[in-house]
Order: C-alpha cells, then structure tokens, then sequence
C-alpha cells in the first residue's frame, strides 16, 4: 500500500507540473483559457476548443483513508461514486455526498454543493479542510483553515476562477450499512419548515430532505443510519431506487403517512446516498412525457440503463433540450422559504421541488462573499430549493421564465446555484455577489488574468451551443455510451 501511495504521489507530482507548464504558457502570453475535466454536471451550454484548453480530465487519483484524520485525499475529477465507495470499504462516508454519481470532488467544491445532511455539516466545500492549487500565474499554493483560509474560503464555490485546484482532503464521519428512511406526508411547506427545525436538534437523524410533489401533497424524510433492516424483504429493490420520487409518491398513495405515523423504509447506504441519480431526480418520467412514451414495467426496463445522471447530462447538452427545461437551485432564508415556493408553484405549476434545511450564511462563510444585505439574514437557517420541471418551448418565454426565478429569488435575499444556465445581466448580478470583495481577493492570489465568475457564465450563454436537435442528440449519446466517447464537449 505504502508503494502504491508513493507511486501515486509521484504521478500526481508529475501531472500537476504539466498544468503548471500549461497555465504559466497562457499566462506568459496573455491568451485566455478554459479549464477541460471531460465531462460536466452543469446545464450550462459549452464548448472547449482543443487549443485553449488545460485539461485537467486524467485528474482521478484518490488516496488511501486515513482513519486516524478522518480524511481522505482526492484529485478534482473524482467522482461521487468513486469517492464513496472507496470510503465505504473503510466504514466511513464523506460527510457530504452530492446526489449525482458523476459530480466530481472538484465540481463540488468549485461550485456550491450540498445534500441532505448539510443542515449539520454546511455545504460540500465546508468539509474540504485544505486544497492545493495551480494559481493563474502558474505558481503552485496551497490552502487550509489556517494557512490561506481565505484563499480556501473564496476559491469555493468560485467555478475555478482562482486557479486550479488539482489536490482536495475531505472530511469523513463513520457510517453504517443501511439508512432507514421515514416518511411523513404533510399539506404544506410551512409545516414541512417546522418539521425540518425539529429534526435538526435529534443527534439520531442524519440526513433530512423532502419533496414538494404539489400543493397539498409535500413529503419530508428523515434518514438514520442501522446496522440492518426488520427484513431483507424491506430494503428497496433496484428499480425501486431508480424511480425513487414516484416510489415515495407511490408509498404516499398507499400508506398516506402523517406527522404522527410515518411509514419507514430501507435502503443500503450506497442507494440512499444516489437516490435521485437515475433520471436525475424526476427527469426520467419527464423524458418520457417529452417523447410521448408510455410509461410501464417493460419501457421502463428497457430505458433504465440510458437513465443514469451522466447520461441525462450528456443527453441534455447533445439534445439541447437543457433549453427547455427548468433546472435551478437556489439557496433561500428560511423568512422567505414559503413565499418563494408559493411564487415557484405559481410560475411554473407543472414541477416538482427538491426541498432541504443547510445551516445558516454566517457558519457556511457566506456573509463575505454576497451582497452586504446577506447580513439581514445571516443568523437564518438557509433551505436549498431545488426548481425542475418543464418550461415553454418558446425559446424568449423559457428566457423570462428562468429571469423571473432568479430575480424573485434575488428579492427575496437568496441566491442561486451557478451550475445552471444563468440569465443574470452583469449590473444584477453584482448586486447580488460582492464584486469588491472578489477583486480583491483575485488580485491577490494572481488570478487577475482568469475569467471571472460572469464573464465565464456569460461565454457559456454565447457558444452557441445547445441548439434544440432532440431526437438526433439522444441517438448519438446512446452511440457515445456504446462506443465510450466521454468528449463529447470538446470541439471537433
């Protein structure tokens, strides 16, 4: 093992001077560049071209557990699956695992991420306790709680517009076989809200989200970890886990369980941490809607192994269809929670909304990086509200659809998750993120040659990619999963 360590050191020494080579070139000549991982769990339009690229896409090393930590070193491109699994073997888990098997250790740090047990632990850049990056000169940093804490604290959630972060140590806490899961039925977010508040003081509950089907129907679980379920019989099945929003609006059906009598499930802790990676939450039954297939035992089956979160993604950009369906999420105080998904429902009634309580701005380090009125709100608790559904097809009403979300969010002291589509002027946006702030801490750290955060998002709504070719971009991801053709947003 100790051979195997240094050997991997070595590789990853020799892999992180060839970006330094790269970045110094594009630095030295002033020639901008992207930064290529082979594969994306954005929404975003893009296209690298092979000239103007560092490719970062051989970065997936992953180091030994160390028990005695807690921790585990990863390189960016790790994924999720990997990264769990790895840590599985050792009994432990990340203490945030992002849903999506194919969201990286690196995506997830340098865009905010979270998931269901982020009311205790913050976001997944919270349980990152030191990075290594290449800065835009080309120079080679590093970053911790104590040495470039704020180095650390700004390069995250940053979309890679500080360096290249080419080296993450990742927090771990131990875990045990199954999660059992309860499900409460309540009428409305308000009560869904109190119900979260609750739980969040119960040591014995681990994770906590929900899911607003409708008005009326909003379902709160509670996950714990145990050693073993009642029966083997109750451990849900795979296709079960697959399809897992309508097997709990199914249970809902049957069971209609309530605040006072929850219904419990089981599920082994690898299904419970990707419950919503096939289909990508509920965009499976969307696709089939889309393209007027009748849902069933037998098209379900047939479809499941095209159903996984990194095909979708690799669907969505070659389909264009990311053009038409709504895929946000947004970080809202816990003041303003109701009023959003009430606005939410009533824009865009035929949706589904991904809901979950995250700790407050000021333990997470976000009051340094918004607008200073964060400040009102920093002592509350944040809700991720996670926004999917079908918009219009019209491309100038899906555009003001997604600018109402945002402005609405804007107004109400949230902000949004910058892995999707963003249609933010450049004025709004900066009223929104503190642009003094992240000049300054650019400066700094020699980033001043490197994209900001806008005028990256900005390109990737200027590529031209992401034009509406449905039938003819699922045929050709269904030929790149065949052949095994990942570089599918590289530029021919």
């Amino acid at each position: 093992m100790a051979t195997d360590t240094a050997k991997m050191l070595e590789e990853h020494k020799k892999a992180v001077e060839r970006i330094q080579e790269q970045v110094k070139y594009f630095h030295d000549n002033k020639k901008h560049f992207r930064v290529y991982h082979g594969s994306t769990s954005s929404t975003r339009p893009m296209v690298f071209q092979r000239d103007a690229i560092v490719d970062t896409s051989d970065m997936g090393r992953l180091f030994p557990v160390d028990k005695e930590t807690m921790t585990v070193k990863a390189e960016p491109k790790v994924p999720m699956d990997v990264l769990a699994a790895h840590c599985l073997k050792e009994g432990v888990i990340p203490k945030i695992v992002m849903e999506f098997k194919g969201i990286t250790v690196g995506g997830g740090f340098s865009g905010f991420s979270g998931e269901s047990s982020m009311y205790r632990y913050g976001l997944f850049n919270n349980t990152v306790s030191d990075i290594e990056i290449v800065l835009g000169d080309g120079s080679l940093e590093t970053a911790s709680r104590t040495h470039n804490a704020d180095l650390l604290e700004h390069a995250a959630g940053s979309l890679g517009t500080f360096g290249i972060v080419t080296l993450l140590t990742v927090e771990l806490i131990p875990a045990k076989r199954y999660v059992q899961v309860d499900i409460r039925m309540v009428d409305d977010v308000s009560t869904a809200h109190d119900m979260f508040e609750e739980a969040v003081n119960d040591e014995a509950i681990h994770f906590i989200d929900g899911v607003y089907f409708r008005k009326g129907c909003v379902v709160v679980m509670y996950g714990r970890f145990v050693d073993k379920p009642p029966a083997q019989s109750d451990v849900l099945k795979k296709m079960q886990v697959h399809w897992f929003a309508d097997t709990i609006e199914g249970i809902l059906q049957a069971k209609k369980p309530t605040r006072e009598n929850p219904h419990s499930i089981y599920m082994n802790v690898t299904d419970y941490l990707f419950r919503y990676d096939h289909g990508a939450f509920w965009g499976g039954k969307l696709a089939f809607m889309h393209f007027h297939v009748p849902q069933n035992r037998l098209t379900r089956r047939l479809a499941d192994p095209f159903l996984d979160s990194r095909t979708c993604y690799h669907a969505l950009h070659k389909s264009g269809l990311a053009a038409e369906y709504v895929v946000q999420d947004f970080g809202i105080p816990a003041s303003n929670v109701n009023e959003f998904i009430k606005f939410v429902n009533d824009t865009l009634p035929e949706l589904q909304i991904f809901l979950a309580p995250c700790m407050k701005p000021r333990d997470i380090g976000l009051t340094s990086r918004f607008h200073p009125r964060v400040a009102e709100i920093a002592d509350q608790r944040l809700f991720a509200v996670g926004v999917y559904g079908r918009g219009p097809r019209d491309p100038k009403a899906f555009y003001d659809l997604n600018r109402k979300l945002e402005l609405r969010s804007a107004e109400l002291l949230g902000a949004k998750l910058l892995y999707a589509r963003t249609y933010y002027t450049e004025d709004e946006f900066w009223t929104i993120y503190d642009k003094d702030i992240y000049l300054e801490m650019r400066k700094k750290y020699k980033a001043e040659g490197l994209p900001t955060i806008y005028d990256k998002l900005k390109a990737d709504m200027g590529t031209g990619a992401g034009k509406r070719r449905p039938v003819r971009g699922i045929l050709e991801t269904i030929w790149d999963k065949a052949t095994g053709n990942k570089e599918y947003l590289l530029k021919k």
